[in-house]
């Protein structure tokens, strides 16, 4: 019995821990090597203690990833467009993509702000809530988890084609 408690606890924190991940994606925009750290789109990534692989799963040095190259990022927005990075994937290029909580909303400019990150919710953007319905951009909260499915177009700037409540 007591194997199993533990077992359960043990799932239920790493789950839980998954869960909480916030995350990005795109093209890298700039590399510091001595800093150990990357930018996307003027998200400043801190890769220090990032596990690095590539879309096999092989672990690829944190040194080799250079500025054009597409990574989906994993790990904790620390500030104001920062995030700890606690995994990096080299894959192939896809949408640019913010995982996190909504800091706030903008409903007249039709803006979403995660972590100092804009998300532009245009006209044609699908929102969508629980079951797959879409809703209003009126009914999303700060303190949502979103993900945000979209385009880079500035610094710290995504344009999403799709914004699903977690």
């Amino acid at each position: 019995m007591r194997r199993i408690c533990i077992v359960v606890v043990f799932i239920v924190f790493v789950f839980t821990g998954v869960c909480l991940a916030d995350g990005i994606s795109g093209k890298i925009t700039s590399v510091d090597k001595t800093k150990k750290t990357l930018q996307i789109s003027g998200v400043l990534v801190q890769a220090r203690d990032a596990w690095v692989q590539n879309d096999r799963e092989y672990p690829v040095a944190l040194g080799s990833l250079v500025p054009g190259d597409y990574i989906e990022v994993t790990g904790m927005f620390t500030g104001a467009s920062e995030i700890k990075a606690s995994n990096i994937e080299q894959d192939e290029p896809e949408c640019g993509i913010v995982i996190g909580k909504i800091a706030s909303i903008g409903a007249k400019k039709r803006e979403i702000i995660i972590n100092g990150i804009v998300i532009k919710v245009t006209a044609e953007t699908w929102l969508e809530g629980p079951s797959h319905v879409r809703i209003p951009l009126e009914l999303f909260a700060p303190g949502y988890s979103v993900e945000c499915r979209g385009e880079w177009t500035g610094s710290g700037e995504l344009t999403a084609f799709k914004v699903i409540v977690d």
